[in-house]
């Protein structure tokens, strides 16, 4: 089961982001939707490229070899690609509502607070510095969470 359980969290969350993009457009239809859509894709490439293709992990488990990254958006928010995710996401939801796009969109948001809780603990077992870092950032939103 504890095998099982990271590859059960990436398919609720590939699940909820490809409904949500296999059931109305990818693009949001103003252009202040399209700035944060363009925001949350920029910030997930950003993160990407600071933390080395290398050491991204689609499961919530820490890869043999990786480092931890504390620079770049890493500095301010630990989880950085989950909140692009969100970012990139939202202005699709508002723009092409559902009822079931929005039960999608909440499927991945507490999807994405599941992997936080259960990545942090690897997290913390195989970085001593981890503690560290957890008091100096915050989870998802700068300064709040």
């Amino acid at each position: 089961m504890k095998n099982f359980y990271p590859y059960l969290l990436v398919f609720l969350q590939m699940g909820s982001l490809f409904y949500i993009a296999l059931t109305a457009s990818v693009i949001s239809n103003n252009s202040a939707g399209m700035l944060v859509e363009a925001t949350g894709i920029f910030l997930a490439i950003h993160a990407i490229y600071v933390v080395k293709v290398r050491n991204v992990n689609i499961t919530p488990t820490v890869k043999k070899g990786s480092e931890l990254v504390t620079i770049g958006p890493y500095s301010i928010i630990r989880h950085p690609m989950y909140i692009a995710q969100l970012i990139a996401v939202i202005p699709l939801i508002i723009d092409y509502f559902s009822w079931y796009r929005l039960l999608a969109f909440a499927v991945l948001l507490i999807t994405l607070l599941v992997k936080i809780q259960y990545e942090e603990k690897q997290l913390v077992s195989h970085f001593p510095s981890y503690r560290d870092y957890k008091k100096t950032t915050h989870k998802l939103i700068p300064f709040i969470y």
